[in-house]
């Protein structure tokens, strides 16, 4: 019989730590341009293998970027991630070092029919955006220097509902729909030396809607039920989003904090402004080869058609098609080995190439990653995961910056196969 208790407390997990997906997990000076950073819907151990996951499934990992693969979760499921990563930002004449983190996401699953129908919820961040840069100059027809600093935070999550269902032996198809909120807050602040006070335009965006998703995959016999030739594809429609603005000037004083007597109130130009922003269409397509509780190879790539975004008035923000492209494995020496731990270890590797949506100064900005981790098997089926990225993105040319990173993923799957047991003593 189904613990309902159990399934009632980590949903109460997830709601009680959503706050904690709008943590900053990265920062880039791109995080200016349209939605800032943005995620997919990879786990732990997709990312070590360079993204790849949307035509293999694990059941010993909820298959997240698939929802036509879930139906290989035979067990309830629960995962979780903190994310870290270490930036080095550059110029031709300048560096800059971060450390940021938080948690990458909350998700669980469980299977309604095994081998049949799987359905999971789930938590995770859709967008990020994390930076601040400063400008200095002269007030027009003046020596007196004016300082402009360009902040921005916030970002986007999603909360999912995902089901997988298999429709014939070998073919299974997937449906995904994800409440999206969250807020982007962008500010420009303006100060001239000598004054006593900042001037501060701020822009709010805050987003509350639904996009869906769908997927499919199909799995080939090729040996003995031992080999397999796994395709995979996925479709997220994007589309028209709802979202409220609020902008408007604000006087600080230097202290930074907001300066509004009674007979001068901060100077409103929008509160509460309904519009909409144009999120993009994006299609996932995988191959995967692979032999049971050995080895995999596969390779996915992603296109999404961010030319066609348009924000809250309509505009596109100098926005291209982003493509990525993702080639990995994994490999077991014997995953049912008794005197060897490390042979019963998962190991993992790839690379990611990312053409990112971002032209600057008409340079295209590209990122490039090798990805590598390990899973470990824990009691009762669980994993702990780690995964490494080590990338760079952009470059010095033109003026740009070049961002050079190291990012980290610690997950933790718990799989339990006791939950539809039913129980002969109470």
């Amino acid at each position: 019989m189904l613990k309902l208790s159990k399934i009632a407390f980590n949903i109460g997990l997830c709601t009680c730590m959503v706050v904690s997906l709008s943590a900053q997990n990265t920062y880039s000076p791109y995080g200016v341009f349209g939605l800032g950073d943005i995620y997919g819907m990879d786990l732990a151990n997709n990312i070590a293998m360079g993204g790849v996951g949307i035509s293999t499934g694990n059941p010993f990992h909820l298959n997240n970027k698939n929802p036509a693969l879930l139906i290989h979760n035979r067990v309830v499921v629960f995962e979780a991630a903190v994310a870290l990563e270490s930036k080095k930002l550059s110029t031709t004449d300048l560096s800059q070092d971060n450390f940021t983190g938080g948690l990458g996401y909350l998700v669980f699953g469980f299977p309604v029919i095994r081998d049949k129908w799987t359905i999971s919820i789930g938590l995770k961040p859709l967008t990020t955006v994390n930076y601040k840069s400063k400008d200095l100059g002269f007030v027009t027809e003046t020596t007196s220097v004016l300082s402009t600093t360009f902040d921005g935070s916030g970002g986007v999550s999603q909360a999912y509902f995902a089901t997988g269902l298999e429709i014939v032996k070998g073919l299974s198809l997937g449906f995904r729909a994800a409440y999206l909120f969250g807020n982007i807050r962008k500010e420009t602040v303006f100060f001239v030396e000598g004054s006593r006070y900042f001037t501060a335009d701020v822009e709010r965006n805050s987003f509350s809607d639904i996009t869906f998703g769908l997927g499919a995959a199909y799995k080939l016999v090729l040996k003995e039920n031992e080999n397999f030739l796994n395709l995979g594809i996925t479709y997220d429609l994007g589309g028209d989003q709802s979202v409220r603005r609020l902008e408007r000037l604000e006087r600080r004083d230097l202290a930074r904090d907001l300066v509004s007597p009674a007979d001068e109130p901060p100077y409103l130009i929008t509160d509460d402004l309904k519009g909409s922003i144009k999120f993009p269409s994006r299609l996932g397509l995988g191959i995967a080869y692979e032999k049971k509780f050995k080895w995999m190879v596969g390779a996915d790539i992603t296109l999404g058609n961010w030319s066609k975004y348009r924000g809250f008035n309509g505009e596109n923000e100098g926005l291209n098609d982003r493509t990525e492209i993702g080639i990995g494995g994994s490999y077991i020496p014997n995953a049912f080995s008794v005197d060897s731990f490390l042979k019963r270890l998962t190991y993992m590797v790839g690379f990611n190439y990312q053409q990112t949506p971002y032209i600057v100064n008409n340079q295209e900005i590209k990122d490039f990653g090798i990805n590598f981790g390990v899973t470990l098997p824990l009691r009762n089926l669980s994993r702990l995961s780690l995964a490494f990225k080590v990338g760079e993105r952009g470059t010095t040319d033109n003026g740009l910056i070049k961002e050079r990173y190291f990012q980290t993923y610690l997950g933790i799957t718990v799989n339990d196969n006791k939950w539809f047991i039913r129980r002969k003593f109470d």
